[in-house]
C-alpha cells in the first residue's frame, strides 16, 4: 500500500514539534512494515527533520524543484495585509483568507507529486492540509485529518472552505477518547478515532525522592504566553526563601518578546541564579533525570509531549486543571497535581511536593505506569489499523 504523509504546516525541516515526530517515527515503522510512504511537506528550506527517519522515506518539498524554490512559501504582500487586518476581527475570516489563497499556490504542486508518486491513504496533519489535498489537489482517494489541539477550540475556527474539505474525510483523529464527540458534533458524518502520541520509555529514570545538594523543578516547552511560564516564577518567587536548596529551569525556544518580560520579571526577584532560562536542547532525557518536579502551567495543550515524557522518567507533576490534555494525563492526587491558573494555587502544591520527597516518589512511579498505554508500538497498531480501515472504503 501507498500512503502519503501530507505536512503542510508552517514548518517542517529541523522542527522539533509533535506532530513532526509523529511524521518521522510513524513513517519509519510504517516502511518497516513494508508500506510505501511519502511525506509531502511545505517548508522555506530543504532538509532533513529534526528527528530520525528512515531512509526508505521519500520526503519531497512541495515548494521546490531541483534544489531551487519554485513557489513561496508566503502569501504575496497585498494578501498579507489583509490577512492581519481580518485577524484583528475574527480569525477565523484570517484562516479562511490562508486557506483560499494558500490552496492557489500550492494546489498544483501537491497534485504534480502525487501524480508522479501515487497514494492509496493520505495522512493529513491538519484541516488546511485536507483542503489543499481535497479542493486545490483534487485528490479522490481517502484522506485521514488529524487534529492536534482541541477540537473545541480548532474545530470553530475553521473556515468554511477547510470544514466542507474535512468533512470529506475517511475519518477524523483525534488525540483523547474525550475528544471523540466534540468532534462528532461539528462532523456527524465523518468516524472519528482517538490515538494519542507514542511515549518512548526514558532513557534515564529520575531519582525524585533521592537527597540532593540541589533540587530541580523542571518547565520544557518553547517561552510563550499560551505556556505560562509566568506562573511558576511567581509561585517559586513565593518559595525561594523557604527553600534555598530548589532552583527552575526552564528549556525551549526563549526568543519571544514573552521570554524576554519573563527574564526582566526574575532579574526584579534577583532571582537569576535559581530561575534560569536555558534554551532548546537535544538532550532533554538528561533534564527530566536531574529533575525532582515537573510543571507545566500551559492554559492551552494537545498531548503535551513534554509532559509525558516526564511522567515516563518517574516524575510526580503539575498542570492547569483548565488546561485539556494535561488533565488528561495528570490524575490529581495520584500523578501529580491540577492546579488554578493563580499563584496562590501553584505555590502550595509546590510546598507539599518540595516538602515530601516519598510523595514525589510514589506519584512518580504511578505516572511512569499510566504512560505505559502510550508505548510506540501500541499507537503505531492503532494508526496501521486505521489506515487499514480506510482503504477499504
Amino acid at each position: 500500500m501507498r500512503i502519503t504523509i501530507a505536512h503542510f504546516g508552517t514548518h517542517y525541516v529541523d522542527m522539533p514539534g509533535g506532530v513532526e515526530k509523529l511524521t518521522c517515527y510513524l513513517s519509519s515503522d510504517l516502511v518497516k512494515k513494508g508500506y510505501d510512504v511519502t511525506v509531502l511537506y511545505r517548508d522555506g528550506i530543504e532538509g532533513q527533520p529534526h528527528f530520525p527517519i528512515d531512509s526508505k522515506v521519500r520526503q519531497l518539498n512541495i515548494l521546490f524543484e531541483n534544489g531551487h524554490k519554485v513557489v513561496s512559501e508566503k502569501l504575496p504582500f497585498t494578501l498579507r495585509v489583509y490577512r492581519e487586518l481580518a485577524r484583528l476581527f475574527s480569525q477565523k475570516k484570517a484562516q479562511g483568507i490562508n486557506a483560499e489563497f494558500k490552496g492557489r499556490q500550492y494546489g498544483p504542486r501537491i497534485r504534480r507529486f502525487l501524480n508522479e508518486y501515487p497514494a492509496d491513504v493520505i495522512l493529513s496533519c491538519s484541516a488546511p492540509s485536507t483542503k489543499y489535498v481535497i479542493t486545490n489537489a483534487d485528490y479522490q482517494g481517502p484522506v485521514i485529518t488529524m487534529f492536534r489541539g482541541d477540537p473545541a477550540v480548532q474545530m470553530p475556527l475553521l473556515s468554511d472552505e477547510e470544514r466542507k474539505a474535512v468533512a470529506k474525510s475517511a475519518a477524523i483523529q483525534v488525540l483523547w477518547p474525550s475528544k471523540v464527540e466534540v468532534a462528532k458534533k461539528y462532523f456527524p458524518g465523518v468516524p472519528v478515532v482517538a490515538i494519542g502520541n507514542a511515549v518512548f520509555p526514558a532513557k534515564y529514570q529520575a531519582t525524585p525522592g533521592k537527597e540532593k545538594e540541589k533540587h530541580l523543578i523542571s518547565c520544557v516547552g518553547n517561552v510563550s504566553g499560551r505556556k505560562n511560564q509566568k506562573l511558576l516564577v511567581q509561585a517559586f518567587a513565593a518559595l525561594a526563601d523557604r527553600y534555598p536548596d530548589w532552583n527552575v529551569e526552564f528549556w525551549g525556544e526563549k526568543s519571544s518578546h514573552y521570554a524576554r518580560s519573563m527574564e526582566e520579571e526574575i532579574k526584579a526577584k534577583h532571582l537569576g541564579e535559581r530561575i534560569l532560562l536555558k534554551g532548546k536542547t537535544n538532550h532533554i532525557e538528561e533534564v527530566y533525570y536531574r529533575s525532582d518536579i515537573f510543571c507545566i502551567p500551559s492554559t492551552s495543550e494537545g498531548f503535551p509531549q513534554g509532559l509525558a515524557e516526564a511522567m515516563s522518567a518517574g516524575l510526580p507533576c503539575i498542570g492547569l486543571k483548565t488546561c485539556g490534555g494535561t488533565n488528561e494525563l495528570i490524575h490529581e492526587g495520584e500523578t501529580g497535581f491540577l492546579v488554578d491558573n493563580e499563584q496562590m494555587s501553584l505555590s502550595k502544591v509546590l510546598s507539599a511536593l518540595m516538602d515530601d520527597a516519598d510523595l514525589r516518589i510514589r506519584m512518580g512511579k504511578i505516572g511512569r505506569e499510566l504512560v505505559q498505554q502510550y508505548k510506540p508500538d501500541c499507537m503505531w497498531t492503532m494508526w496501521e489499523e486505521l489506515i487499514q480501515n480506510v482503504s477499504k472504503t
